[in-house]
């Protein structure tokens, strides 16, 4: 009997809250060794090998993209929106001038001078008395989530496919290269390199199909791990936009799919776009059915979670 085998086309990867997948050519390691240790005592004639610390290393290979130059527009009069008509996700930095307000997408995001997200088509005002500056650029991905090489853990995400259930590989991790290449054919690309900063590789299931798109308070369809465990559980979670004030996501679990859903995993409120991680006790029961659920003051939201169950007890971070 042949297994079935899939492909990585379609494939996704997010790093601290950016869709790289469009720019990844391949994603060339995903490992989760475990160090060994060599140990003897007076009565072995060999070594003996007990488990060390986990490990992990994720290694991908992008193209080399360039963040386009956009015209900023000039600030409307108080209260007028402009729209986001660059086919680009842009960031806004306002400086200066008396502000008491500015919306994104007609919901308040802030009351002060600072650097707003807007995305492709939206729009954004600014209620004030005394007209302030502001600058419009788009938003990269490879540069800007790679080049500078943050010092800060960040989460990587691997989604295989965009399905319910579909396998994800994630780990909480430090940068370690960033490397650009150019062949001989006049191609440029970048290799980088993430090292594991926690428990290594975890290897788990997507319980929003790839990225969902919320546009409000939202309770996703329930997913069926199969059955329940009494172990724990861990999950990851990559918002790519949040157009609004705060976003809070629960994944809940019930006995049943029609059943009372309680709150197992609270990634708490989120103000902006980046990669989380939380967990559970490693002794928590963790009921057979899932559903994502998100709360707060936002009009769009963009995010994947991926979903950990512990199947063997004495998991340890």
């Amino acid at each position: 009997m042949v297994a079935n085998k899939t492909s990585g086309l379609g494939d996704n990867f997010y790093v601290g809250g950016y869709d790289l997948s469009g720019d990844i050519a391949s994603v060339d390691t995903i490992s989760g060794a475990i160090a060994l240790l060599d140990v003897t005592t007076l009565t072995q004639k060999g070594h003996s090998r007990l488990y060390g610390q986990r490990d992990g290393q994720i290694s991908a290979t992008s193209f080399f993209e360039v963040t386009p130059t956009i015209t900023t527009p000039g600030v409307p009069l108080t209260t007028v929106p402009v729209t986001n008509t660059t086919g680009f996700p842009i960031k806004v930095t306002i400086t200066g001038g008396t502000i008491t307000n500015v919306l994104v997408n007609s919901v308040s995001v802030g009351t002060t001078a600072g650097t707003y997200s807007v995305p492709i088509s939206g729009t954004i005002s600014i209620t004030y008395s005394s007209a302030p500056t502001w600058n419009w650029f788009a938003l990269g991905t490879v540069q800007n989530a790679l080049a500078n090489m943050p010092s800060a853990d960040v989460v990587v995400s691997y989604l295989q496919g965009n399905a319910l259930g579909n396998p994800s590989a994630c780990m909480i991790a430090k940068e370690s290269s960033y490397a650009p290449n150019r062949d001989n054919t006049g191609n440029l690309t970048i290799k980088a390199d993430w090292a594991a900063n926690a428990f290594g590789v975890e290897w788990g299931r997507q319980v929003t199909a790839g990225l969902r798109t919320d546009n409000g308070p939202t309770t996703g369809a329930f997913y069926d791990q199969g059955a329940g465990t009494a172990f724990g559980c861990q999950a990851y979670l990559q918002i790519v936009e949040l157009v609004g004030t705060n976003i809070d996501i629960t994944v809940t679990h019930a006995t049943t799919s029609g059943g009372s859903y309680t709150t197992l995993l609270d990634f708490g409120s989120q103000t902006a776009i980046g990669g989380y991680r939380v967990q559970t006790a490693n002794t928590a029961t963790v009921n057979e059915f899932l559903k994502i659920v998100s709360a707060g003051t936002f009009t769009q939201a963009i995010f994947a979670v991926t979903f950990v169950q512990n199947l063997t007890a004495g998991v340890s971070f």
